[in-house]
């Protein structure tokens, strides 16, 4: 008897997606297509906040590789955040899972192997977006040997920050350290050597007077909060232009608290060696701060 010769197999993002989980999602190869060996998923959208459940596999090993966006991933207990163009192994037998963790949607290809596991994706399926059904999800899962554990552990402050993070989900990440005032991740991304260029600053700072001038800021305006309105990368070079808004709360560069509502734009450029920021350069409206504050003429 003479086995059957795999045939090639080609689909596209163009292909009409299922609904896994209430996602849009495509099956880019199964077992039947690649004679067992793996099954290939990619989950073309999720959305900020979206988590799969905590979850072990006991006849596969899941690969996972980060598309876009920003994710955390727990295996065995340990987190780990990946940024795009990362690439995280989820070995059978260990409880572990996943969150999009930045604020724009993340998109994932996960491969399983061997092959089996895409099937289960297929059965849970909808045609258009629903609500996953949880009794369903367990019952389905079960008949993959699949152990769903329930919601994800939660996950430790400070998180260690992947050096395989692009130039842009790191600088997002950095960005949102500030609002949250996450010090911890804010102090993880910047390398031992990092330098800042501000300003109206008479030279450039080092990593200590960097933390003491963000917390001599957040003093001074204690709801101050950064949005993004552009940010570019390429290389190890990312340029994002910001706006700031807040409220002067206390005592900033010998000007008492005024409560006065300021809002103030600028344009930022940071190089990245090894994973983490060594050099930042921050070009900010002064003036405009001044004059918010009375402190200068309008």
């Amino acid at each position: 008897m003479i086995a059957q010769a795999l045939q090639p197999h080609v689909n596209t993002t163009n292909d009409t997606p299922r609904y896994f989980l209430g996602l849009p999602t495509l099956v880019r190869a199964t077992a039947e297509t690649t004679n067992g060996a793996f099954g290939l998923v990619e989950s073309l959208t999720m959305p900020p906040g979206f988590a799969s459940p905590y979850h072990t596999h006991a006849q596969e090993d899941e690969a996972f590789y980060v598309l876009e966006g920003e994710m955390a991933f727990v295996c065995g207990g340990t987190w780990t955040r990946a940024g795009k163009g990362t690439y995280v192994f989820g070995p059978r037998n260990i409880a572990h899972g996943f969150k999009v963790v930045g604020d724009t949607p993340a998109r994932l290809l996960l491969l399983c192997a061997p092959g089996g596991f895409e099937q289960f994706v297929v059965e849970l399926s909808e045609p258009a977006p629903a609500a996953p059904d949880m009794a369903k999800l367990i019952a389905v899962a079960a008949k993959y040997k699949i152990d769903i554990h329930g919601p994800l552990p939660e996950e430790p402050q400070g998180v260690a920050v992947s050096t395989a993070a692009d130039p842009e989900s790191l600088n997002r990440r950095w960005i949102r350290a500030f609002n949250e005032r996450d010090w911890e991740t804010e102090k993880a991304v910047r390398a031992p050597n990092f330098r800042a260029y501000l300003s109206g600053a008479p030279g450039p700072l080092d990593s200590d007077a960097w933390s003491g001038f963000l917390m001599a800021f957040t003093s001074g305006f204690p709801d101050s909060r950064i949005a993004i309105d552009a940010c570019i990368a390429e290389g190890t070079t990312v340029a994002t232009r910001w706006s700031l808004t807040g409220t002067h709360q206390g005592e900033f560069q010998g000007i008492p608290a005024t409560g006065r509502t300021v809002a103030f734009s600028g344009i930022e450029v940071n190089r990245i060696a090894d994973g983490r920021f060594v050099e930042h350069y921050s070009m900010f409206d002064n003036l405009a701060l001044l004059q918010q504050l009375g402190a200068m003429p309008a």
